[in-house]
Formats: C-alpha cells, sequence, structure tokens
C-alpha cells in the first residue's frame, strides 16, 4: 500500500506543478484560481463564504484576496446591509483571467490524459471517488 501512497503523492506534486505552470503567466498565486472560479459563479458572495469553500482561515483569504485586488481581478465592499460583511465581486479582469484559465486548464487535462483511453479515464475517476469518500468519512468532512 506504501508504494500506491507514494505514487499518488508524486502524481499529486507533478500535477500541481504542472497546473502552477499553466497558469502563472496570469500572475495568479497559490489558492487563486479556485477563488476565482469560485467568484466567477457566485459573484458578491462574502468573504467567509470563500474561506469555508476553499478551507481556509478569514486571515488567509483577506490576504489572497489584497493581492488579487491590488492586480484588478476582484473587488471587495461592505454590505449594504451590514457593514461587518465583507462581499467580493469579480472584475471584468478577473472574468477575462478566469475564462483564460479555464481554458489553460482544460488544454492541460488533454495533454495529461491522452494516453488513457475513455475507460481507463471512467475506471480511475472511480477509484478517486472512492478514496475521497472513505478520507472524507473517516475525517467527517463535508461536501464543499
Amino acid at each position: 500500500m506504501r508504494e500506491v501512497e507514494k505514487l499518488v503523492r508524486e502524481v499529486n506534486r507533478l500535477h500541481f506543478t504542472m497546473f502552477h505552470q499553466a497558469l502563472s503567466q496570469y500572475g495568479l498565486g497559490k489558492g487563486q484560481p479556485p477563488i476565482l472560479k469560485y467568484l466567477s459563479l457566485n459573484d458578491g458572495c462574502k468573504q467567509t463564504e470563500i474561506a469555508k469553500r476553499e478551507h481556509l482561515t478569514a486571515a488567509t483569504v483577506t490576504v489572497m484576496l489584497q493581492t488579487m485586488e491590488k492586480n484588478g481581478l476582484v473587488e471587495r465592499k461592505n454590505d449594504d446591509n451590514d457593514l461587518r460583511i465583507m462581499r467580493v465581486y469579480i472584475t471584468p479582469k478577473g472574468l477575462e483571467v478566469q475564462k483564460k484559465c479555464d481554458e489553460a486548464i482544460e488544454e492541460m487535462e488533454k495533454k495529461i490524459y491522452e494516453d488513457f483511453t475513455s475507460d481507463e479515464i471512467e475506471v480511475f475517476r472511480k477509484l478517486l471517488t472512492k478514496k475521497r469518500d472513505r478520507l472524507k468519512k473517516l475525517l467527517g468532512v463535508e461536501e464543499k
């Protein structure tokens, strides 16, 4: 079993490296692409929702959003009804970068899986899903 887990870690590390190489041209730091994706689907969400969704501390999200705001990707505004709540909005530039990220990720996935048959991809998906679900059960982790 250790060989399998070692292989999983190595594949994850290589995938992570390729992912960041593919997206580095857009000036996004680690952890920012998923936030940008979330905002493209949930514009105006609470900053705390992002932290919960990404399993990050509020302070970490604040720093990440400050950088993204400085780069013109997002805007943060206080909620009109409750000034304690900070809402986050994706900018037109952020939407453009998000679209380019989606395209880069799609191209990356094509390259990674070009030697896989559709049956192999389905088996791989099922095995990963089974492992993920087992880990969530053992850890008591809720769905994202």
